[in-house]
């Protein structure tokens, strides 16, 4: 099964295979947050967490991968996931996965800064440069019933140490 991944809107794939794609090597306390920093499959991330090794990538390149590193938000990372939700489509267009992913992301986005109060925007400024990416199905997972959409944020370039949710 494949995931692809789109970083600001560019068309940056990522395919995550099935075997690997649902380990979670990562330690989590009692509420799911992530404690000691694992291997994690494209398949088992959680909302709210914190990752490095998502591949970097420009312009409409795709890229191979079957996991990520899952860290503690505390520790230095590159990305979180904000947001998880399925898509609803008859049948599998990669064009149409796409655009309804960068819909329902963008729509994801622009509700968790609307419920901002302004102290919530001094705890967001180490963000100010980030920017987001998505992983949504490919045809491969799309059969196996995936349709999973993870919204991220971050950058490849900055380093956080907390988290975007507080």
């Amino acid at each position: 099964m494949l995931k692809r991944l789109v970083v600001g809107g560019l068309g940056l794939g990522v395919a995550a295979w099935a075997g690997i794609a649902g380990v979670d090597s990562t330690t989590r306390d009692d509420v799911g947050q992530i404690t000691v920093q694992g291997e994690l499959g494209a398949f088992v991330t959680q909302l709210g967490d914190c990752l490095n090794d998502v591949p970097e990538g420009s312009g409409e390149e795709f890229y191979t991968v079957s996991t990520v590193t899952g860290v503690p938000c505390d520790q230095p990372h590159h990305w979180q996931v904000i947001h998880k939700e399925d898509i609803t489509l008859e049948e599998f267009s990669e064009s149409e996965v796409a655009r309804k992913s960068e819909i329902l992301c963008n729509a994801a986005f622009e509700k968790i800064f609307d419920s901002f109060s302004e102290s919530d925007y001094e705890r967001v400024i180490p963000f100010e440069n980030s920017y987001d990416n998505y992983f949504f199905p490919t045809a491969e997972s799309w059969v196996e019933g995936d349709r999973t959409v993870d919204c991220l944020i971050g950058s490849d370039d900055e380093t956080y140490t907390e988290s975007f949710l507080g």
